[in-house]
């Protein structure tokens, strides 16, 4: 029997699945079933580490399943790329937030696929792209005109070297999971949404869902 030799063999087989678009999901209805398998998009602080590998072979290999069973399967990849971790990162370095933080999309896509990853790459994105967060920001302010999105004093979390707001869970032992930092409570305008309108529809909404017994 021939030794199975990685770097020959995966690489053969990678070009063959670019080349004939096998993981891409077809826009139009084609007879079989969609199936939309989304994995958690990973943050672009670096290159991707045996966690992501663990992490994303299981997505991986849900979608191969779904796909095998003869499905129409769209599993997407993007990068959650905005964030303070990627700014104070770049500011270390005495370069742009966004050289890091596209260079670093770069070295985690060529890993992914050297994973073999069964991704429709015709659909990557990342969070930073203007033609991703217009969305976002059109979601915004359609919450905005309905009176859902709203400002007023609150206090918060604060980090004095960050500059930024904490989450409660961010604070550990009076200090910033970051940097350590103490933090101090500062009363600050902030945005909130107005989700308590909706409170008794998504509690009676509950029962209408159909639970697996494993939940």
């Amino acid at each position: 029997m021939r030794r199975y030799e990685p770097s020959e063999i995966e690489p053969k087989w990678q070009a063959v699945w670019e080349r004939d678009g096998v993981f891409r999901a077809v826009d139009d209805d084609d007879g079989r079933p969609p199936y939309y398998k989304l994995h958690m998009f990973p943050y672009p602080s670096g290159d991707l580490h045996m966690g992501h590998a663990e992490a994303f072979a299981i997505s991986d290999i849900i979608a191969r399943h779904m796909w095998m069973r003869g499905y129409n399967v769209l599993h997407p990849i993007g990068w959650d790329a905005f964030g303070l971790a990627a700014e104070n990162a770049a500011i270390r370095r005495g370069i742009h937030p966004k050289e890091w933080t596209y260079a670093n999309i770069a070295d985690q896509e060529r890993t992914f696929r050297r994973y073999g990853m069964a991704f429709d790459w015709s659909r990557k994105l990342a969070t930073c792209d203007p033609e991703f967060y217009r969305w976002t920001q059109w979601l915004f302010l359609k919450l905005f005109e309905k009176g859902l999105a709203y400002r007023k004093l609150a206090p918060a979390n604060w980090c004095p070297k960050d500059q930024t707001v904490l989450a409660n869970e961010q604070v550990i032992q009076g200090r910033c999971w970051r940097c350590g930092t103490p933090v101090v409570r500062k009363d600050l305008v902030q945005w909130f949404f107005k989700i308590t309108d909706y409170a008794d529809r998504l509690l009676d909404d509950m029962d209408q869902l159909e639970w697996s017994d494993r939940v």
